[in-house]
């Protein structure tokens, strides 16, 4: 939990943001990418790839922040933001698959794997639905408290097919 309120933290979030959010650009190796309604800067999570085009079994997931604040520039999470906010565990699962998790919010499983095609993925369960997951937007509730209150996490993606589009919102 207490992980959960340092991301709160650097989101600072207000519930009616998105209209007007940068889109990263489109990379093959993109999984996913994470957006809150204080700023534009955007987290991003890409697959990283090993020298022989495989998934890197050390690191698999490269995450850095999108700062539109400054312009669009790519820079890398502080220690402050991996260690407690935008972070991942994960372990291996089987070649090409694993499990992991944002520290923030460990309870939330997701999935990194590949398509038929080798185009990565990410799979989760949000409110009983399973869903590849393109985008996360963090938003929180106003109140008049120091301590900042997650009012709701949206989900965008594709179902588990990935033939349609859906969007899940979770309460905490």
């Amino acid at each position: 939990m207490k992980r959960l309120f340092l991301l709160l933290i650097f989101s600072q979030i207000i519930s009616f943001a998105q209209q007007g959010y940068p889109i990263p650009p489109d990379a093959d190796e993109r999984l996913f990418y994470i957006q809150h309604s204080d700023n534009h800067n955007t987290f991003v999570y890409d697959l990283n790839f090993s020298e022989n085009n495989k998934i890197n079994h050390i690191d698999p997931i490269k995450i850095y922040r999108i700062v539109y604040t400054k312009g669009g520039v790519k820079e890398e999470l502080s220690s402050v933001q991996r260690k407690f906010a935008y972070g991942i565990t994960f372990k291996k699962i089987k070649e090409s698959s694993y499990e992991f998790r944002l520290v923030a919010y460990p309870e939330k499983k997701l999935y990194l794997e590949l398509d038929s095609k080798g185009k990565p993925q990410v799979k989760t369960i949000v409110n009983g639905k399973k869903m590849i997951v393109k985008r996360i937007f963090i938003s929180k509730a106003v109140t008049k408290s120091v301590k900042p209150k997650i009012d709701f996490i949206d989900f965008y993606g594709n179902n588990e097919f990935g033939n349609s589009e859906i969007k899940e919102r979770f309460y905490l």
